[in-house]
């Protein structure tokens, strides 16, 4: 997916690499879908979407039992359907793994592990802070990490670091992509980021990060250990012939979320970093 022109201007924000204290419409719509099928069924006269609505009331909503014990099975799939709907983002999130968690009860084939691999799957197209992790709901990300990502993009766009704003931008961009994020590419943007403020900010002329990266710490003290780190990060996503590619020592392998998300969060923490020690040395 391409950038609007109001995302390359800074006009509209990038897409949320993930959504921790909130849910969207498209995330909320996703998962009352998938909740649909637990409760769906075919056959005349079931029950199901009694039964979900009595086990929400009680273990979730705590509400009287017999709002939903003496109701028609549609109408209890209605009073599941507002209940969701029109609780807070939080709250759906603890209806969700109570469906999850129970799947096998309200629907004899479906157990607790496709459940909750199915789930996971509209977690993450969606773009889900959240993920079923050992029996339940747990983040996978951080604010702070999310906050590091936002502070790069504001950083580098304040610095008048066009290049390295843009690179982080379609970083977040691909690997927020549906629905096929594009690890391998946001892991390049990522990194080219980190090459484009030291070549700015060091030496234009310089041979690749390395170069760029030593000829800054002339200028300004850049701690050892972070510099070398780097340095080896982008060795590790350069073939032979200068073109990125997946962080794994297996070529059949390629790179995942947790891989892209790394790089992301890291190189934003060290353009951060690189411009903070370039303004407090003058060059900048």
């Amino acid at each position: 997916m391409t950038a609007s022109f109001s995302e390359r201007i800074g006009a509209k924000p990038v897409p949320a690499i993930l959504q921790l204290d909130a849910m969207d419409d498209a995330l909320r719509n996703s998962l009352w879908n998938f909740i649909y099928t637990i409760g769906d069924s075919h056959v005349t006269g079931s029950t199901r979407w009694i039964e979900i609505a009595k086990s929400l009331a009680i273990h979730v909503r705590k509400s009287p039992v017999d709002e939903v014990a003496r109701i028609y099975n549609h109408e209890a799939k209605t009073w599941v359907k507002e209940f969701f709907t029109k609780s807070k983002w939080h709250v759906q999130y603890d209806i969700l793994e109570h469906l999850v968690k129970n799947a096998a009860r309200f629907r004899g084939d479906f157990r607790f592990a496709d459940a909750a691999s199915a789930a996971n799957a509209v977690l993450e197209e969606e773009r889900s802070g959240y993920r079923f992790i050992g029996g339940q709901l747990a983040p996978i990300s951080s604010q702070i990490e999310l906050d590091e990502i936002a502070q790069g993009i504001q950083q580098t766009e304040n610095a008048g670091l066009a290049g390295a704003n843009e690179h982080l931008r379609k970083a977040v961009e691909l690997l927020s992509d549906k629905p096929v994020p594009d690890y391998r590419n946001s892991i390049k943007e990522s990194i080219s980021a980190i090459e484009s403020i030291a070549k700015v900010i060091g030496d234009d002329n310089s041979s690749g990060l390395k170069g760029a990266l030593d000829e800054l710490s002339k200028k300004t003290k850049i701690h050892g250990s972070l510099s070398e780190g780097f340095k080896k990060l982008y060795g590790y996503t350069s073939d032979e012939g200068g073109i990125r590619h997946a962080i794994t020592s297996d070529e059949q392998q390629s790179p995942g979320f947790d891989e892209a998300k790394y790089m992301l969060v890291s190189c934003s923490a060290f353009a951060n970093y690189l411009i903070s020690k370039a303004r407090t040395s003058g060059i900048l």
